[in-house]
């Protein structure tokens, strides 16, 4: 599913097997969504909750450069968008028995590391907010899904040299930022790993270790 397809999707993946006009802020479209998946007969195996957010400027308290809209506009996409989309295909009956349940989230939201990354600084507090809230949820939903057989598995996929964290090119170096290719490989390898025994793990992708929360 996406917001927009293109041709390179469609000569990956076959245009009959895409889903668009999915916005993970869209109740109604996300379930049309589910039901569509449900009635065509093949169920889904493993969901990956890849949508994502970073708003570009930094945010401090001490220059009152805090954006409250853009702080919820983050939490609705990162924090509530997996949330929506797993339920609606759990609710849809969309999903295979066994499915596992993918959430790219990120470090951001590991309140214990933020006294080391942002010690003395602080700063971007709708970003972790939002990560924060997406592990809370998916915590939570692995708990309550075990007894159906699901998995809920949160990845964070490292450093990656995107669009998304170009706020941050001048430290990609410094950082170790990789290309998305290899990131992707790296989050594949942990989709492939993922089971009931790790269900509910926050998982570091760059080296499979558990992040604290």
């Amino acid at each position: 599913t996406c917001r927009r397809s293109n041709a390179d999707i469609e000569t990956l993946v076959g245009k009959s097997n895409i889903f668009d006009g999915v916005d993970v802020t869209d109740d109604v479209a996300i379930r049309a969504t589910g039901k569509k998946i449900a009635e065509s007969g093949t169920l889904i195996d493993i969901v990956i909750n890849n949508a994502g957010y970073f708003y570009e400027p930094e945010e401090k308290v001490s220059d009152d450069s805090l954006n409250f809209e853009e702080q919820i506009k983050q939490i609705n996409i990162c924090g509530l968008g997996p949330l929506r989309v797993n339920n609606a295909l759990i609710n849809e009956n969309a999903l295979a028995p066994n499915a596992r349940l993918i959430i790219i989230t990120s470090q951001a939201g590991s309140v214990e590391w933020r006294a080391v990354q942002n010690k003395d600084e602080g700063g971007d507090y709708g970003h972790h907010m939002s990560r924060a809230c997406c592990n809370m949820a998916a915590i939570l939903l692995s708990e309550e899904v075990k007894k159906k057989g699901y998995s809920v598995h949160l990845l964070h996929p490292g450093f990656n040299r995107t669009t998304m964290t170009a706020k941050y090119s001048h430290i990609w170096d410094i950082e170790g930022a990789v290309e998305p290719i290899v990131g992707a490989k790296r989050v594949l390898y942990e989709v492939s790993k993922a089971s009931m025994e790790t269900t509910g793990k926050f998982i570091n992708c760059e080296d499979g270790l558990v992040i604290p929360w």
